[in-house]
């Protein structure tokens, strides 16, 4: 049995389809076909059922797949550490961020980090913290910047700032004048929100619920200049992070502090519980948990 063998199985029982599977591997689907076939003479098991129109693990397939995924795991761990030892300060780090929070901190930070370190590539993927969560579960990702809380079965994190979100209300708006509200304030409001993407979303949700009504919610978008856009048009009201609205300049909004506990806005890194953090990726998080308030 081969790393090989075990790579192109798991490919194979991730995306129950030889044809996916192939395409992601880049390799023809016949080769990919034999290749796991002679796992399955070399096994002397059937790791497939094929008589359905979808392929599924059989029993045995099963218990490969679940230990499978820890060895190979285990084997790119390896692979990194060695590769750093080699490499030191060069790399390629992959990190999720979401754009409410990219926007606000990250071009200077990034600016900074690869002035210090030229030999390291960022990818950054920009998506809501929800996706991100994703990418950073299924190792797609090495690290993410999420809202908190965050699953701690899961990952690990690493606290990175802290700020509040506030009410933003257009200027002729009846709530205008108030110095503070609370959720219940907003019973009959109608809500410009970020999207199920982001967790933003699903706090203001669950604070309503907890209020004793549900949002009314009339336009949801991935854009946070978008939806301030929209409340100076006075198309609703919506509640965005400080940081971000320190940089939309428009004299038609009023932010309106709000009295409840959920509207902290606490950041973190988030790293795959038990996955290896490379060298270049280290340096990255102390040099961000360092200069991020600057």
């Amino acid at each position: 049995m081969e790393i090989r063998q075990l790579t192109y199985f798991t490919e194979v029982a991730k995306e129950k389809s030889f044809t996916i599977a192939a395409r992601n591997l880049h390799i023809s689907q016949p080769a990919l076909s034999k290749m796991v076939k002679n796992l399955e003479d070399e096994l002397g098991v059937q790791l497939f059922d094929r008589s359905e129109k979808f392929l599924h693990l059989t029993d045995a397939g099963e218990q490969l797949y679940e230990r499978a995924q820890k060895l190979l795991f285990e084997f790119e761990s390896l692979s990194e550490s060695i590769r750093d030892t080699e490499q030191l300060k060069k790399g390629h780090i992959k990190v999720g961020i979401p754009p409410v929070i990219g926007t606000s901190y990250f071009p200077k930070l990034i600016a900074g980090f690869r002035q210090l370190y030229p030999g390291v590539i960022l990818s950054i993927l920009e998506e809501g913290a929800m996706n991100i969560s994703d990418r950073v579960e299924d190792g797609s990702i090495d690290a993410g910047v999420i809202i908190l809380p965050v699953d701690e079965t899961k990952f690990d994190f690493i606290p990175i700032f802290s700020d509040e979100n506030k009410l933003i209300v257009h200027r002729s708006h009846p709530l205008a004048s108030k110095e503070v509200i609370d959720y219940e304030d907003l019973k009959d409001e109608s809500f410009v929100l970020l999207n199920e993407t982001f967790k933003l979303h699903h706090h203001i949700i669950a604070s309503c619920r907890q209020s004793g009504f549900e949002p009314n919610i009339t336009i949801k978008s991935s854009q946070w200049d978008f939806i301030a856009e929209l409340v100076a048009m006075n198309q609703g009201i919506s509640i965005l992070p400080r940081p971000i609205l320190d940089k939309f300049n428009s004299g038609m909004i009023l932010q309106i502090p709000i009295n409840h506990p959920s509207v902290r806005w606490d950041i973190a890194i988030i790293l795959k519980k038990g996955r290896y953090t490379s060298y270049a990726l280290r340096r990255f998080i102390e040099y961000v948990k360092q200069n991020i308030s600057s």
